[in-house]
């Protein structure tokens, strides 16, 4: 951080389900703002609004395996998250900040707006939203008099540059990226051009709680980083918002772009040594899409420079066996594939994901041909499905027996093209938010409770303990 302070930026992170691990995105953010010279710091609920229901979900359906979280975590009452509200205000009093910035995702939306509401008008500060509801749904904040400035797209540059502008006391009506309400008015910004990764300033862990350094892996809770190598995804999920923020950035520059390995490398080496890292996790959509140059680049220096276990996510089309054997060597720990469903032709038409069932095992195979830990992600509850697609992914599971598996419940994120099947179909109002990780679809061909009973039997259809219907 420079030596003379600019001002000071408080961060917020309203995670209202309790999971801890650093935000990857709240860490940027805040390494841009200090390499700029503001002091930060970030007001978390993570540990205080509720126990860490998200572990609980995972751990019972077969997403991990049991770990003791109390020692990493601590132990959490309902009294924790009755003092929020006070603890928000002490930290604001006693902190003084310029800019109060939000993250907010579609599950901590109304949790923001109890949080934040007055806050501006009782101290004076002006209040900024950011994050994938703001640039996916930013009209949903036009009536929110508890945000004054809503970020719509990345916010490295627009954030900063807004920080500047608040503690010079100069107009920020014109910053792009930001839709600023002024009286009865909201100046709504264009967006700026997509910024080299490579320009980003590495991640600050300093201002979370050490609690968010551990995460739950393999039985055991390990000191855990999120890095990106590249930014966007090729291909158009329409559970996903990828076509969405392709569309709002035509035209804007390169939408899937890569940062240099050289440079991430740079910042893994950096959290390696200052907060002692023992586990990476790539969050790139489709880790094995990149070239082989580049593939051959990224083994070669992983091992010479990092050689931590690592976890990456990728499609099973990218699943090569030169790329696997390769990885091999670089103290790889596991294979992350999304299946979501599994019955070709729903995959095929509702979610448009046109792998086959073949290339799905086929992928699964090369990884456990090398002994490489595998994951299976899948997706319950979608508009259009029904039993019969439960028990296909349930088939599907028992035939590539991936090492470890996980179900989530459909959730009609905003700017999605299957939350505009939902509504289009009557089963969730245009206006629904998202409260909390559940389902909240209720269809004639796959009734609620149906979907909960599935949900909370995952594990133990795919073990046999409950037998699958015949028909």
């Amino acid at each position: 951080m420079n030596k003379k302070t600019k001002g000071k930026v408080l961060l917020v992170y309203p995670n209202c389900e309790g999971s801890g691990g650093i935000p990857n995105g709240l860490a940027l953010l805040s390494g841009c703002l200090k390499t700029a010279g503001f002091e930060i710091k970030c007001f978390d609920t993570t540990f205080l609004n509720s126990p860490p229901l998200t572990f609980f979900y995972r751990e019972k359906h077969g997403g991990m395996m049991k770990a003791e979280y109390k020692k990493f975590w601590g132990e959490w009452t309902p009294e924790l998250a009755k003092q929020i509200p006070d603890l928000f205000k002490k930290t604001i009093e006693e902190f003084q900040p310029d800019l109060i910035a939000v993250n907010i995702i579609d599950v901590t939306y109304n949790f923001s707006k109890k949080l934040l509401n007055g806050i501006n008008k009782k101290y004076g500060i002006p209040v900024v939203a950011g994050g994938p509801t703001p640039t996916l749904a930013p009209e949903l904040f036009d009536h929110d008099d508890c945000f004054d400035i809503i970020c719509v797209g990345e916010g490295e540059d627009a954030l900063v540059e807004l920080a500047n502008s608040v503690v010079e006391h100069k107009n920020y009506s014109h910053i792009l990226n930001l839709w600023v309400k002024n009286n009865n008015e909201i100046i709504r910004n264009k967006l700026r051009p997509l910024k080299n990764l490579d320009e980003i300033s590495f991640q600050d862990w300093s201002i979370f709680d050490e609690r968010h350094y551990y995460k739950p892996y393999c039985g055991t809770f390990r000191r855990t980083g999120f890095f990106e190598l590249a930014r966007g995804c090729p291909f158009n999920c329409t559970f996903c918002c990828t076509a969405n923020l392709r569309k709002r950035y035509d035209g804007l520059g390169k939408f899937l772009r890569q940062r240099s390995i050289d440079k991430t490398f740079d910042e893994i080496c950096s959290i390696k040594d200052n907060y002692k890292l023992e586990l990476v996790f790539f969050i790139d959509d489709n880790f094995l899409g990149m070239s082989e140059e580049r593939f051959n680049y990224f083994c070669e220096q992983y091992k010479k420079r990092i050689n931590l276990p690592y976890y990456i996510q990728t499609r099973a089309e990218t699943v090569r066996e030169d790329y696997i054997k390769k990885l091999l060597e670089t103290n790889i720990s596991t294979v992350a594939i999304g299946i979501e469903n599994g019955n070709e032709e729903f995959r095929k038409k509702i979610m448009n994901r046109t792998m086959s069932n073949a290339v799905l095992e086929k992928a699964f195979n090369i990884v456990h041909k090398y002994k490489i830990r595998s994951t299976a992600n899948f997706i319950i509850g979608m508009p259009y499905e029904d039993e019969k697609t439960f028990y296909d992914s349930i088939r599907l599971i028992q035939k590539i027996k991936p090492s470890s598996y996980s179900i989530n419940y459909f959730q009609p994120y905003q700017g999605t093209k299957m939350r505009e099947i939902a509504i289009e179909l009557g089963f969730i109002p245009k206006d629904h938010i998202i409260n909390e990780s559940n389902t909240c679809l209720d269809m004639p061909q796959f009734k609620r409770e149906r979907i909960i009973h599935c949900y909370e039997n995952f594990k133990k259809y795919i073990e046999n303990e409950i037998p699958m219907p015949k028909e």
